[in-house]
This record gives C-alpha cells, structure tokens and sequence, in this order.
C-alpha cells in the first residue's frame, strides 16, 4: 500500500541505486502503519517491521519472493510448535496467563 501511495513501485523492482525522498516515506508509512497495527491489537512481533521495511524498500521484485518469504514463515512457526510441544512447552499460548 505504501509502495502505491508514494508511486515507488517499478517495472523491475529489486534494489534501486539510490534512495529517494518517496522510498522513505513509503518505509515510514509501512512502518508506521505495522506499529499503530501492532498497538491496536496490543501485539509485540519485531520481525514484522523487518519485513515491512523489506517489502516497502522494494527488496522483494517479484511475486515467487514473497512466496518464499511465506513458506519460509510456515516452516519456522511448524518447527517451533513442533519443539515446543516435544518440550512440553504450551506454546504458543493464546489465552492470557493465569496466576502470575
């Protein structure tokens, strides 16, 4: 979306020489946008802002990027429940805790 509201978005994508005024407010505005989202929903995930920057940067060029982006997300969350769960861990957890 910020992409579209700066016209940053280019036949070719990927990495650009130099970075200009209207690549950073796209990164300001997708970042800034992942914050507020973030605090509305009361969430804290760090990486989405890394992800964020690197979408709003243009860093992605073509479609089968993002769905290795994807499948590379799915993997790590599979993995992590998996060793949680061969730990004994509840994670993740989507109630709020009780007795603390």
């Amino acid at each position: 979306m910020a992409l579209l509201v700066t016209h940053t978005t280019s036949a070719n994508g990927g990495l650009q020489s130099a970075i200009y005024e209207a690549t950073i407010f796209a990164a300001a505005l997708s970042l800034g946008t992942t914050g507020a989202i973030m605090v509305l929903f009361r969430i804290s995930h760090p990486p989405a802002g890394a992800t964020t920057l690197i979408v709003s940067l243009g860093l992605l060029s073509k479609p089968i990027d993002l769905g290795m982006i994807e499948a590379a997300v799915t993997l790590l969350v599979l993995e992590a429940w998996v060793v949680n769960r061969l730990a004994g861990v509840p994670y993740p957890l989507w109630e709020a805790p009780r007795g603390i």
